[in-house]
């Protein structure tokens, strides 16, 4: 007899080959809410309006080193080397002429490599974050991923004395186990992800956590260089996602290069970087941070934004 219908409730049968006591614990439930809905007041630090982080992605050799040997790090494979040699200065110059402070996120191989410009980034106050060691994908790794956090992280520390607290994964490929391994290690954010458009807090399990500050495809210089497009579109289109997230009073995280092919580091290129920061800066209540100080800040004014860890 069919009682589909009934009303009467239905048991469905366990999957087969699977006993009841064998099945995998439920997943955590995310609170699906806006991240705005959780959010405590002040949502920003001193009231601000909206928090601007200024991120540069260092990749010199260590993206090149994918394509070519090291005999060959020069004429179609030295758009990286442009960036040491030349661009870096120039996104230096263009902090310094704002007096503002960036978060540099630099592979561990680049650190060793590039000693003295290592050492200008820090000379100019900016805070340097790990970035992998040699432009890894994290989401192939498997369980060499975190033997390679862990060199990147000796690297950076030997390179700047001191240890990162933060990460950024190459194109943003991470692995289930990524944020795990961090945590363990005692970062205190990641930068990886582009899911919202507020800060918020991961539990990493065994009492440790990560702030999580999500970045935007839009605003970062290689998603319009990469295929060779004008830095006077670059410059349109980064102007109004900054004035429509200001308005909302969200997050606006800016990523650029200094390389010479998808980066910012050539002279024009540069010049926009520093007109889309003086904008920003005429605006009022506008908050420029390094990303360690706001994940600093978050954590303690924004417990509720935890999250359980993403799906695996």
């Amino acid at each position: 007899m069919n009682t589909s219908n009934s009303g009467a409730p239905s048991t469905l049968p366990a999957a087969q080959g699977v006993r009841p006591e064998e099945a995998p614990p439920p997943r955590p439930v995310r609170d699906w809410r806006p991240s705005s809905a959780r959010l405590r007041t002040p949502r920003w630090p001193g009231g601000a309006q909206c928090v601007v982080l200024l991120t540069v992605n260092f990749d010199a050799d260590s993206v090149d080193l994918h394509e070519c040997s090291e005999a060959n790090l020069y004429g179609r494979f030295s758009y990286g080397r442009y960036g040491m040699r030349a661009g870096l200065e120039r996104l230096l110059d263009a902090f310094a002429a704002t007096g503002t402070r960036a978060t540099f996120f630099v592979p561990g191989l680049d650190a060793e490599r590039q000693r003295q410009q290592i050492d200008a980034v820090l000379a100019g106050g900016h805070e340097i974050a790990a970035r992998g060691y040699a432009f890894e994908d994290f989401s192939r790794l498997a369980e060499r991923e975190r033997e390679t956090l862990e060199k990147a992280h000796a690297a950076l520390g030997k390179a700047t004395g001191h240890a990162p607290i933060g990460f950024r994964a190459p194109r943003g490929l991470v692995s289930p186990s990524t944020l795990e391994h961090l945590a363990a290690l005692g970062y205190a954010y990641d930068a990886s992800f582009e899911d919202d458009d507020w800060p918020y807090m991961v539990d990493a399990g065994n009492d440790r956590s990560v702030v999580e500050l999500p970045a935007f495809e839009p605003l970062r210089d290689s998603t319009f260089y990469e295929p060779r497009h004008s830095h006077i579109r670059v410059a349109k289109v980064w102007r109004e996602e900054f004035d429509a997230q200001y308005a909302e009073g969200a997050l606006v995280t800016l990523s650029i290069h200094p390389r010479g092919d998808y980066g910012s580091g050539r002279p024009p290129r540069a010049r926009v970087v520093q007109e889309f920061i003086e904008h920003a800066a005429s605006r009022p209540g506008v908050r420029f941070m390094t990303c360690a100080e706001l994940a600093a800040w978050w954590r303690v004014h924004q417990p509720d934004t935890m999250e359980p860890l993403p799906p695996g």
